[in-house]
């Protein structure tokens, strides 16, 4: 992983400024600094030095359970829903089907490439999933529950331009769909993992907010807007 939590803050750093941080606050090695964290499990990360002095890195202990390295595992896609309520899944949908545009052009912004067909994909697992009935949700936060949904791979891009796949993370101490917002004055942090197979190549967090609703926005087809609206 090339980017890892400040070892006292919620700041991405690299081995670089981990090795600036460590000179700074008089420590003799990087083993006696404090650990950075990995974003997701916030568990302690090492640091080992690359074969020149720009490609250091951090890797996870091999016994240290983390879902970036078990995908599958992502707690935050198991979890129940609350009792439905009829009223609030059709104003979920309403909300989705209102501004498919702006949905789509948020999603090509923080899962690059995105295929159409990926977002089409993306409905389907949303659907499958029933996250429309989660009572807790802030509707206009949804589309970062869609990029969890499913893998963004390169074979899958738009015009197959993405070059490592990549998957989006919730920190894996969330335990329930409300704990996901702005919630108590606590932010979630949802993160971009870039893969090159299995290894990990960039750590990016997304900013989450509802701006995309008021911003210029791509334009989708007629005949795609009524393929979305079936889907969902």
């Amino acid at each position: 992983m090339l980017k890892t939590l400040h070892p006292h803050t919620r700041q991405l750093i690299d081995y670089k400024e981990y090795k600036e941080f460590t000179i700074k606050n008089g420590y003799q090695t990087l083993k006696d600094a404090p650990s950075t964290k990995c974003p997701i499990c916030l568990g302690n990360m090492i640091a080992r030095a690359g074969q020149t002095k720009d490609d250091g890195h951090f890797a996870h202990k091999e016994d240290q359970p983390c879902p970036t390295k078990t995908p599958a595992a992502r707690p935050y896609l198991v979890l129940h829903h609350t009792p439905i309520d009829p009223l609030i899944v059709k104003a979920n949908k309403d909300l989705i089907k209102n501004n498919l545009d702006a949905i789509f052009t948020l999603l090509i912004e923080i899962a690059p490439y995105l295929d159409f067909k990926e977002f089409i994909k993306i409905l389907e697992e949303a659907k499958r999933l029933n996250i429309y009935q989660y009572a807790n949700l802030i509707k206009e936060y949804i589309p970062y529950v869609y990029v969890t949904l499913i893998n963004f791979l390169p074979n899958k891009s738009f015009k197959q331009k993405r070059l490592y796949k990549f998957m989006f993370f919730y920190e894996s101490n969330i335990i329930s769909f409300s704990d996901l917002w702005i919630d108590n004055g606590v932010s979630s942090k949802l993160y971009r993992i870039s893969y090159d197979g299995s290894t990990t190549k960039k750590v990016t967090e997304i900013g989450i907010n509802d701006n995309y609703l008021i911003l210029p926005t791509k334009t989708l087809s007629a005949k795609q807007k009524d393929w979305c609206n079936q889907v969902i």
